[in-house]
């Protein structure tokens, strides 16, 4: 079986006391019952976990959901969406199946991180007038967080709403969110977090967005009334009631993370990028067909064509930190990679 690393999951398994909890929760629900449709005590545990009211709480099962449903409610055909590129790949999947006219500002690889043209995009958000921003901060696939500041910026000078996607927001030092606690999320503004990355639940599906007050109540309508089955429910609102597991977590995985840089930067012609995230983004110098063929099933990597016109010389992968011991092993196969062509 190969080592899953293209998917940017926890490689830490949730605590077994919280897998107990779960499981006698789990035991005592009523299979028959729907949930609430409000989900009043997941909200409220929400809300009090980033400083912020219920009201600003929708549910998702997972983030993606919630990606759809604000394509659904706030942006129609040929309407004009504004993203960095390259970013999450479900902003490009939406974009095409809303019909929209998906515009992207490209991200630079410079040194040792990313540099967004953050000129250029105010320009274009002023320009443009897109129905839709979409900003993923830390950035996938570069791992770098955008400054506050800029967001900030970016708010202040659209005219519609602004998504800011924190899924990997825990791996990073700071956060726009962690900034909004106590004040509330501005109108327009959507902040989506969910539960797959730091808080090691990707198989329960559950995501979740703090929103403004123009953005609430568009997605509670677009949202089906029991989106979030007994099962999420219940382990979310176990789960959340452990905040010290993420935060252990991702100090375990950004500790990982910048080992396994500068390993990978000590081989010659090999380049790992800054990261705020759980992964790192390599440019590797052989070809995607030899590293693919070398890997064969011993390794699932996520490969990303960002220069195809250098496609005969170099690849581009994505990197999920996973264990000590996962990532012992990915390093002895980079070191021997080049030995092999």
């Amino acid at each position: 079986m190969p080592l899953y690393l293209d998917k940017n999951e926890n490689p830490f398994q949730t605590p077994k006391e919280i897998r107990d909890a779960v499981a006698e929760k789990i035991s005592g629900l009523m299979y028959n019952r729907y949930p609430d449709p409000g989900y009043p005590s997941l909200k409220r545990k929400l809300a009090d976990l980033a400083g912020l009211s219920p009201e600003s709480v929708v549910t998702g099962s997972g983030g993606d959901e919630i990606l759809a449903m604000i394509f659904s409610r706030f942006v129609r055909p040929g309407d004009p969406v504004l993203t960095f590129s390259p970013t999450f790949s479900e902003y490009y999947r939406l974009s095409r199946m809303a019909g929209a006219r998906h515009i992207t500002l490209p991200i630079h690889m410079e040194g040792d991180e990313a540099v967004f043209p953050a000129g250029p995009f105010l320009e274009a958000v002023e320009r443009e007038k897109p129905a839709l921003v979409l900003l993923d901060t830390p950035n996938n696939p570069s791992g770098a967080s955008l400054p506050s500041s800029f967001i900030g910026d970016v708010i202040a000078r659209s005219e519609s709403f602004v998504v800011v996607d924190e899924a990997y927001g825990e791996f990073a030092d700071s956060t726009f969110l962690a900034g909004l606690s106590g004040k509330g999320i501005p109108d327009r503004v959507i902040v989506l977090k969910t539960l797959s990355k730091a808080w090691g639940m990707a198989g329960i599906r559950f995501g979740w967005a703090y929103c403004g007050i123009s953005a609430a109540s568009p997605l509670e309508e677009a949202r089906s009334p029991f989106n979030v089955g007994i099962f999420q429910e219940a382990a979310a609102e176990i789960v959340l009631d452990h905040p010290e597991f993420p935060a252990i977590s991702a100090q375990k995985v950004k500790k990982l993370r910048e080992s396994v840089r500068q390993c990978i930067n000590a081989l010659e012609g090999w380049k790992a990028f800054r990261s705020d995230g759980n992964f790192l983004l390599l440019r590797i110098p052989f070809p995607e067909g030899m590293v693919r063929s070398a890997a064969e099933e011993d390794f699932c990597f996520k490969f990303l064509g960002l220069t195809p016109e250098t496609g005969n010389r170099e690849c581009w992968i994505r990197l999920t930190i996973g264990t000590e011991d996962e990532m012992a092993e990915v390093l002895r196969f980079f070191s021997l990679l080049g030995k092999k062509s």
